[in-house]
């Protein structure tokens, strides 16, 4: 079989994960991509109306805030809402904030597709071109006949039927020639197989027809029309935008692109209409070019995007919950980044298809009356969404006139104190382990192939109001600040270099044996992605009990999918043989570590620093 070494190599990369060998997982070495997001506010320069103005009740959109807040399934991080052009509603999940990109996953592919359409247009690209020809340089001379028959449109509609898949990437240098080198499960053309590695090729095919990556290509005839700016967009081993995913965008930017779509890839740029996106490419790409029957995501795909599920609506779609959801007859897109514990579809497209589908209420295309004590409520909703409900602030009674006065009196006069529990657990520090815990979540850590060894030492102080506490492995040092009054201190920590955000909050108790108990929750707020950690304090030990949200299992399920569904027998047996035996005892160990340390004590600090400087002794 042709793509026999690489199904090999894939089995390699499963033992060494089950090994917990994660820091030689992938034969390439890690380079940073990831700089510190520069954060701006609000919806930028989008215009802003109420939803009476756009003929849509304010109570109608806060019930429907209220009900993506009240669905377990989901972690919505933020929405923005769009009728007639205008943002009419915009919500954060704290301590989530529009004011930073957000992890795309595959939504990326509709900008990829966007690119080809470009190319189309200018003459560079035609659909029919086979893949072979466009990259008849990387010498692959033994191909699968199958794979000799790929064209451009197989790559777009997903009808390709290449194994070579996001698994295999993660064990190979040169992507293309990885997947010139693979086979098609079936005839191309004939059948739909959802797989990321045909975006890519996309992404590559527009790098060897212009010259220039994917992100340069689109700047000036994409991004900075729209007015996204510090576009962000992680690359392969070879410099090439990963296509498929690897996109970070803002929750405004992702409502921009899909009204160019919903506008017919028009957009006013210095007052001028321009045409960005061709307009018959807009149509084809919202059509239904594939029935995808069992897929997880909807019953249709067009070109690089999937079809919704009201009349002529379509979405770009994003693993854990991330939409960009355009609604053609009731003129609205809607915008949505989550932490979803579903892998593709969830209840929040559910939600979206309930208040704004077929079956929703008929909206009026003319200015309904105001309705200030409406648009009062949904604005304090919006401006009370937690992404964490266990660590919300509780709320608090209005004082009165009096009260008010008063109190500033003696605010003035009140110093604060630490909690007994926060006293005893001040200053102190503890050795852990050797272990797989890490600040970082593993599905983070898998996704950007950065991973770092488990936690060291951890150390603790607090103040009123909040901790501090300090996390070291062999190579990162972080330090994170929680609140422990509901509100979440944002912060930014590093590993290997990527920088990422993050807002915690953390809760401080004691359990049935009145030992202390520190539940901390650390969102890494430009991603999907939620480190938990239960710290439990007794007689000078320490117990780390490690999660994350979404849920590694997930995560999992779809990782084994992809190794074992695309038609490779080897892989079939490997995924077999280790489920059986020993892959759910062995995945807790690693997905959801616990991991026991000692307190530092001085005496203890010293020895090893002195250990640590003793010379090594000579020998001859």
């Amino acid at each position: 079989m042709l793509d026999l070494l690489s199904q090999m190599k894939i089995v390699e990369l499963m033992l060494k994960f089950l090994r917990g060998d994660l820091r030689r997982i992938t034969p390439y070495p890690f380079e940073p991509q990831k700089p510190k997001s520069i954060v701006r506010s609000g919806s930028g320069d989008l215009p802003r109306s109420t939803p009476e103005n756009e003929g849509i009740p304010s109570d109608y959109i806060r019930r429907f805030f209220e009900d993506l807040d009240r669905c377990e399934d989901i972690r919505v991080h933020s929405v923005l809402l769009m009728r007639h052009g205008k943002v009419i509603a915009e919500g954060s999940f704290q301590p989530y904030s529009s004011a930073y990109p957000h992890m795309m996953f595959s939504l990326s592919k509709s900008i990829t597709g966007m690119a080809v359409g470009m190319l189309v247009r200018d003459g560079l690209l035609s659909l029919d071109e086979k893949i072979v020809d466009i990259f008849s340089d990387k010498g692959v001379l033994l191909r699968s006949p199958k794979v000799n028959s790929i064209t451009v449109l197989h790559l777009l509609n997903m009808t390709s039927g290449i194994k070579f898949n996001e698994v295999g990437s993660m064990v190979e240098k040169d992507w293309v020639k990885a997947y010139l080198s693979s086979d098609c499960s079936y005839e191309p053309g004939t059948e739909f197989s959802y797989n990321s590695m045909n975006s890519y090729l996309l992404s590559a095919i527009v790098c060897k027809k212009t010259g220039m990556g994917l992100k340069d290509y689109l700047t000036p005839r994409l991004f900075e029309p729209l007015g996204i700016q510090n576009v962000i967009w992680e690359t392969c081993p070879m410099k090439i935008e990963k296509g498929g995913w690897g996109l970070y965008l803002h929750t405004a930017d992702m409502a921009k692109l899909g009204q160019l779509y919903l506008q017919g890839g028009r957009w006013t740029v210095n007052g001028k209409v321009q045409q960005l996106v061709p307009e018959n490419w807009v149509q084809e790409s919202t059509k239904i070019q594939t029935p995808t029957h069992d897929s997880d995501h909807a019953d249709g795909y067009g070109y690089q995007l999937w079809n919704f599920g009201a009349k002529s609506a379509y979405q770009y779609n994003g693993v854990f919950g991330q939409y960009v959801i355009v609604l053609p007859e009731r003129d609205m897109v809607i915008a949505i980044t989550s932490g979803s514990q579903n892998l593709f579809s969830d209840c929040s497209s559910d939600i979206v298809e309930q208040y704004f589908g077929d079956g929703a209420p008929a909206f009026s295309d003319q200015p309904l009356p105001n309705d200030i004590k409406a648009l009062r409520s949904l604005r304090n909703r919006l401006e009370h969404l937690y992404a964490i409900p266990e660590t919300a602030p509780k709320p608090q009674p209005q004082p009165g006139m009096l009260e008010q006065f008063f109190g500033r009196i003696w605010k003035r006069e009140k110093t604060e104190e630490l909690s007994p529990i926060a006293k005893a657990l001040n200053g102190q520090k503890f050795r852990l382990e050797p272990g797989f815990g890490n600040l970082m979540p593993l599905i983070l850590q898998g996704v950007t192939n950065n991973f770092s060894s488990g936690i060291t030492e951890v150390g603790f102080s607090f103040e009123p109001g909040s901790c501090k506490i300090t996390f070291r492995d062999s190579d990162n040092e972080n330090t994170v600040v929680a609140g422990l009054d509901g509100v979440p201190r944002l912060g930014c920590v590093s590993f290997n270099g990527d920088e990422y955000a993050v807002g915690a909050t953390a809760r401080l108790t004691a359990d049935e044996d009145d030992r202390p108990v520190l539940k901390l929750f650390v969102s890494f707020i430009e991603t999907p992605s939620t480190r938990t950690m239960k710290f439990i304090f007794y007689r000078g030990r320490l117990l780390v009990r490690f999660g994350e949200q979404p849920s590694v299992d997930a995560a999992s399920k779809m990782l084994f999918k992809l190794v074992g569904g695309n038609g490779n027998t080897m892989e079939k047996m490997l995924i077999d043989t280790i489920s059986q035996q020993r892959l759910a005892d062995r995945m807790d160990s690693i997905v959801l570590p616990r991991v026991r340390g000692t307190a530092v004590t001085d005496e203890s600090r010293e020895n090893k620093e002195n250990k640590e400087n003793k010379p090594k002794k000579e020998t001859t």
